[in-house]
């Protein structure tokens, strides 16, 4: 069983846009121990069983099935006389389906870091087919924070010192329903909202808790003026996690997950019982998370 981790994003600024439409974006992708799990059975014929886990925050979005889940579109790329694609994979799904925290493409990821750590695949031959299968399928061969610029294609891996990770203690909020990437990205673009400015981001030197701090202070996330006014359990619940002693709070992505980044358990204990009243309000519930 192989753990298949979500993200967060720890700011996401738009800051500029193509002319084919797609945006220019800056964002530090986080991976935290929020996870589903793969498990591989080897097959004489390739399958991919996708099922909700039994402790899954929520259940009921259906889930794909075979080729029709990203992790079994890696089949119709492979060679199909080779043996990469003989196996069975059981996904066991917690990551709710369009909530910002990349759960499809995480699974995507483990599955071709599987193959490769199997010697079924050459490392280059993962990045290519991970290019192919969604902006975000990269960073999952190798989970660890990242710097990401242009339409997501450009990809920094951070140097962290150990410290830092064990000094971030994350907040997650989770809603029953998912939002719509293309939608929120649309109505920006008709929002007509100016692009933000380039943040000035040292990938050359280990990322530190005072320099994370730093950089938190003037993070955002460009999307949530289009996507607050849309969701009012959204809109409540960014209000009152940014009321916290928390270092940052927003959203992740497109949403609809919220998050906060404290720098001490006491910190997010209390938070947690700010937020309760205001969860079993609009049928959220939450969850304590750490850097993966």
């Amino acid at each position: 069983m192989i753990q298949s981790p979500a993200k967060l994003n720890l700011g996401l600024r738009i800051v500029g846009r193509r002319e084919d439409g797609y945006h220019f974006l800056e964002s530090l992708f986080w991976p935290i121990n929020f996870c589903d799990s793969l498990t591989f059975f080897p097959s004489s014929q390739p399958k991919v069983e996708c099922f909700w886990a039994k402790d899954a925050p929520f259940g009921e979005i259906q889930l794909f099935q075979n080729r029709e889940n990203l992790v079994g579109k890696i089949f119709s790329l492979l060679p199909r006389q080779t043996n990469q694609a003989d196996w069975n994979i059981h996904i066991s799904k917690r990551i709710p389906l369009g909530g910002g925290l990349g759960g499809c493409s995480s699974n995507c990821g483990t599955a071709l870091s599987f193959l490769v750590a199997n010697q079924l695949m050459q490392k280059e031959e993962a990045e290519n087919l991970a290019v192919q299968l969604g902006a975000d399928v990269p960073f999952f061969l190798r989970p660890q924070p990242t710097w990401v610029t242009g339409i997501g294609e450009n990809r920094c891996e951070l140097t962290v010192e150990p410290q830092l990770k064990e000094r971030l203690f994350f907040l997650v909020a989770l809603f029953p329903f998912a939002s719509s990437t293309p939608d929120v990205f649309e109505r920006f673009r008709h929002s007509k909202a100016p692009f933000s400015p380039s943040t000035r981001f040292d990938t050359a030197r280990p990322l530190t808790f005072d320099s994370l701090s730093s950089y938190l202070k003037s993070a955002k996330n460009d999307l949530e003026a289009v996507v607050k006014p849309l969701s009012e359990p959204i809109a409540k619940t960014l209000d009152i996690l940014g009321l916290t002693d928390c270092l940052y709070s927003g959203l992740s992505g497109t949403g609809s997950t919220c998050f906060a980044v404290y720098s001490s358990l006491e910190k997010r204990l209390k938070a947690s019982k700010e937020i309760e009243q205001n969860c079993r309000r609009y049928f959220c519930k939450t969850l304590f998370a750490e850097t993966f």
